[in-house]
């Protein structure tokens, strides 16, 4: 009989013959040694030494034990294993646990997952560390089963758990001192790694008890005999000698509590080994009562493909060159999606690290995505220009260049420079106590004919039209100026040209593509290209910004800025811890959903820049976040950041805060003019609780209390307009009028909430020459307006329904 270790060299060289058994139950022959800890508590080394090991600390299994390029640790916890952890070197280290948990550093991971070389994915059930680079393959699935494969090139140089690979078992059992032992245990404990915060223990064989009967051990023990009689080991028995894990089965069956299950762990450990080998046992659980443990909705399979079809993967053409390994995988034609196993039309889809379900949708600037088969379909709508002032003369360029520039003086901002249609021009002026501080006080826009006037929005909120203040809402033509939320002003001109001020410096200018690469000024040619943004009046691109600058200056009788003020925060040591630490929220998981959609380092030195110059840090923190947050929420992310303890806005009297709320139709007059156009966009600020409205005067009033704006005046709740056959009522803020269908009688166009005859019935002083009629309340056959004379029906008789009030033509006249 040829000795099993030489059929193993001559199996092994005859697989490596070309065509050599090709059938499909062989694969290539791992170039990879193995390792694995299985069971409940055994190892089976790289020389297949095997072994049972029960600790409670962490433990070297294997690693580059010569140049110590990396380690591979298992970590156990009361006699099981919890994590596995790959360092490589002193300064990185990543760990997986058992129950899904992964950490790098401190900070928790998703998969996959790439750095340094060392990939992480998941694959088949396992969590799997892999590195091309260092020559090694670690696995771990969720029932704490741990497999190691070190390349060829550490034949001899590795050490720990796993023996030190060099195809001889008799010294496997060497302890980290480099003696020989025979203990398991021994051998076992020298290898575990104590540091500041773990004190390892000894740990001992635990003591055996059977707990199960004989009968059923007798069975138990048949089933750990297939490993030599059944015919589909048999076929691997030339490569695996069989008699190390029939012993290993027998052993196990007595500590075991899992019933029918005990056996399975050294079967799938032999079968597993014989994969390693090149030979895969197809139909092995066939034989035996084993059934490896699965998600719900996955099966086992003896070689399922590393790469795994998953939703995320679905349109990605990758040929995978990996050797398949056994474990669950989704029924054909599946895919997995987050764990679960789903056709493709129920893929998921993911952003920012979040999932999204089929049909979810996404805006992405002035664009809609939609989820479908895992894949985000979107329109390709070509969106506005954005230019954006802030703090201390912080800009933000139309194609997203952002810059500091601290000129005292008038500014051409932006400007059509191709047609001439448009201008803007900012006013800065020294802020706050350091001289170098510099903010915006004004904002003046020029409009194209017809208006050809100079719109001026100042500081505080207000508005002038060509040097005279004007009230808002003014809505002439294309120009439309209203409020929006506080002391903010919105201007629209036509659906080009857009402009929100704030009252208080931060200013937002918005072009539609239309403009695309016709603008100049301060805020960039709107392009698409960062680099010429610093584009000169003379046509030159100037490198620094005083110079880009210093050139649209409007007034010459301002200084140039010689040169930008240095960082303030290198001049004012007090400030600067207190800059870093509170703008840090910035960067905190708090704005995390918004990292993505707006980057938030420009914000974040922004935000430096800004506490370090301001005699009070807290305020303008608070305002360099609110420009973060308001940048967040253009892009479709709103960010609760506001508490009561950091940088609560407070509310006129009856008013509320609102971190997302409608500046659209929130005012009385807009009962009377509803504003068909605004933007329903999401602003932060100080509302209405629904269902009032601000009146004139400031106050949040029921609609019943709002006045109603008619013809350009401004009638009370209640009131009577008449105009001989016309009658209008003031109710709920707005007009409801009633207009004559034939010489004498009226038919009401709105159905008012109550009768006239319940109403205080009060007009106005009526037009000269005409005069005022009351109905007087004690005489129900008295006539007013509805039965006024004109020269169509003066010979008409009238018989009158009832006295209506109202202006009528004097005595002798008809209308």
């Amino acid at each position: 009989m040829v000795p099993v270790r030489l059929a193993r060299v001559l199996l092994a060289l005859a697989l490596t013959l070309p065509g050599a058994l090709c059938g499909e139950e062989t694969l290539g022959k791992s170039s990879m040694a193995r390792c694995s800890l299985f069971g409940s508590n055994f190892i089976n080394t790289f020389d297949q030494s095997m072994y049972s090991f029960a600790g409670s600390c962490s433990y070297l299994l294997a690693g580059d034990c010569q140049k110590h390029s990396f380690s591979i640790i298992g970590d156990f916890q009361d006699g099981k294993r919890v994590g596995l952890s790959v360092y490589l070197g002193e300064f990185f280290d990543i760990h997986v646990f058992v129950n899904g948990t992964v950490l790098q550093g401190d900070q928790s991971i998703s998969t996959p997952y790439a750095s340094k070389g060392l990939y992480l994915e998941s694959q088949a059930g396992y969590h799997t560390l892999s590195s091309e680079a260092y020559g090694f393959v670690a696995r771990i699935d969720g029932s704490g089963n741990f497999q190691v494969l070190l390349s060829d090139r550490y034949f001899n140089k590795t050490c720990g758990l796993c023996g030190d690979f060099n195809i001889f078992s008799e010294d496997d059992f060497k302890t980290q001192e480099g003696t020989l032992t025979s203990d398991p245990y021994s051998f076992a404990n020298s290898w575990a790694l104590s540091s500041g915060e773990q004190h390892c223990q000894r740990a001992a064989p635990p003591s055996i008890s059977c707990n199960i009967s004989s009968e059923m051990q007798k069975g138990l023990w048949e089933q750990c005999q297939l490993l030599k009689s059944a015919s589909v080991f048999a076929r691997c028995h030339p490569l695996v000698d069989p008699e190390p894990f029939v012993a290993l089965c027998e052993k196990m069956l007595c500590p075991c509590a899992q019933g029918l299950q005990c056996p399975c762990p050294a079967l799938l450990e032999y079968a597993r080994a014989c994969a390693q080998q090149g030979m895969l046992l197809y139909g092995w659980m066939d034989h035996s009562l084993c059934r490896p443990d699965c998600p719900a909705g996955m099966e086992y399979r003896e070689c399922v493909s590393p790469c795994t079809r998953t939703c995320q993967s679905l349109h990605i053409n990758e040929v995978c060159q990996e050797q398949c390994v056994d474990g669950c995988s989704c029924p054909e034609g599946q895919l997995l999606d987050d764990g679960r196993c789903v056709e493709s039309a129920e893929c998921s889809c993911v952003h920012s690290g979040k999932r999204y379900p089929p049909g979810a949708s996404l805006s992405r600037d002035c664009n809609t995505c939609i989820c479908r088969n895992s894949l985000w379909v979107c329109s390709n709508e070509d969106c506005p220009g954005e230019c954006l002032v802030t703090g201390q003369s912080h800009f933000k360029s139309f194609d997203n260049r952002h810059f500091t520039f601290s000129g005292v003086c008038q500014y051409l901002l932006a400007r059509d420079c191709q047609d001439h249609t448009f201008s803007v021009i900012i006013e800065t002026v020294q802020c706050a106590d350091d001289p170098d501080a510099v903010c915006t006080r004004s904002v003046t826009v020029r409009l194209p004919s017809p208006h050809n006037s100079l719109v001026k929005l100042k500081h505080g909120g207000g508005v002038a039209m060509d040097g005279w203040d004007v009230q808002i809402p003014f809505l002439q033509g294309d120009l439309r100026i209203q409020h929006t939320v506080m002391a903010s002003v919105h201007l629209s001109y036509g659906e080009d040209l857009q402009i929100d001020w704030d009252g208080r410096g931060r200013l937002l200018v918005k072009l539609s593509p239309v403009y695309a690469g016709r603008t100049c000024g301060l805020c960039g040619n709107y392009n698409g290209n960062q680099g010429d943004d610093f584009l000169t009046p003379a046509g030159l691109v100037e490198p620094l910004v005083e110079h880009f600058g210093n050139a649209w200056k409007l007034h010459g009788d301002c200084e140039d800025l010689r040169k930008q003020p240095t960082d303030p925060c290198s001049l004012n040591p007090r400030l600067t811890r207190f800059a870093e630490e509170a703008c840090a929220i910035l960067t905190s998981p708090k704005f995390q959903a918004c990292h993505d959609a707006v980057g938030p380092l420009p914000y974040l030195q922004n935000c430096h820049y800004d506490v370090c110059s301001c005699s009070d840090g807290r305020d303008c923190l608070c305002d360099a976040v609110a420009t973060y947050a308001a940048a967040c929420a253009r892009r479709g992310v709103h960010i609760g950041w506001r508490e009561p303890g950091f940088c609560a806005l407070s509310c006129p009297p009856g008013q509320v805060y609102l971190q997302c709320g409608t500046p659209c139709n929130l005012t009385c007059r807009s009962l009377s003019y509803p504003d068909e156009e605004c933007a329903e966009d999401c602003l932060e600020g100080c509302f209405c609780p629904p269902g009032l409205y601000l009146d004139g005067s400031g106050d949040c009033v029921p609609k019943a209390q709002c006045p109603c704006y008619h013809d350009g005046e401004i009638f009370q709740p209640e009131d009577i307009f008449s105009d001989h056959h016309t009658m209008c009522y003031c109710e709920d803020g707005f007009m409801h009028c009633s207009r004559a269908g034939a010489p004498g009688s009226l038919q009401p166009e709105v159905v008012l909430s109550s009768p006239l005859s319940h109403r205080s019935k009060r007009s106005l002083s009526c037009r000269p020459p005409m005069v005022k009629l009351v109905c007087p309340p004690d005489n129900p056959r008295a006539e007013g307006l509805e039965c006024a004379k004109t020269c169509q029906n003066y010979d008409l008789e009238c018989v009158s329904t009832g006295c209506v009030s109202g202006c009528l033509c004097p005595l002798g006249m008809l209308l």
